[in-house]
């Protein structure tokens, strides 16, 4: 017997809402909310670490094939990562995490377009920021600095991206009056 036939998901909960379709139907406990909240937030990290494994892998990979001092070539470094990560970051949340609300549009494209470049410009900012001050302030060798920047670049970024698929990319709602 599968999960899904025993109930344990929250897809299965009889008259529930879908995972990410905003307000659940009246009778719905905060519980349930929560739960289903939950299990969607489990799941997109799952699909975040796994981004991360990318992200972390391409930038250290290209600061070992090609060391250098230079702020400005570690930033493009972490940029080609950000990409890498964000490509696996599409296909992992619109084909697991939001798969009940993934549609193959060109408005999801083009919003999870524009969602991974404030992704990347967010991220791309704060590592060039906390790589500065990290060197100014302390004596940590350039490596750890710049994954130690990498680090919390990744977290806050990646809790922004949630509630932006969540909420307007991967939601059935439209916002703004209808244009997004």
């Amino acid at each position: 017997m599968n999960r899904a036939s025993r109930g344990d998901t929250p897809e299965a909960v009889p008259d529930s809402p879908r995972p990410g379709e905003g307000q659940p139907a009246k009778g719905h406990s905060l519980q349930q909310r929560i739960k289903n909240f939950g299990f969607r937030f489990s799941k997109f990290s799952i699909v975040g670490a796994a981004n991360a494994v990318v992200d972390f892998a391409v930038l250290n990979l290209l600061l070992w094939l090609y060391p250098t001092d230079s702020t400005t070539n570690v930033v493009l470094y972490n940029l080609i990562a950000l990409v890498a990560a964000n490509l696996n970051s599409y296909l992992g949340n619109a084909f697991w995490t939001f798969r009940e609300h993934a549609e193959p549009s060109g408005r999801q494209r083009t919003l999870f377009a524009l969602q991974a470049l404030l992704n990347i410009g967010v991220s791309s900012g704060l590592f060039w920021m906390c790589i500065h001050l990290l060197s100014w302030y302390t004596t940590l060798p350039p490596f750890v600095g710049e994954n130690i920047s990498k680090t919390i670049s990744v977290i806050t970024a990646s809790v922004m991206s949630f509630f932006i698929m969540r909420y307007l990319v991967f939601s059935r709602k439209r916002r703004f009056g209808g244009r997004l």
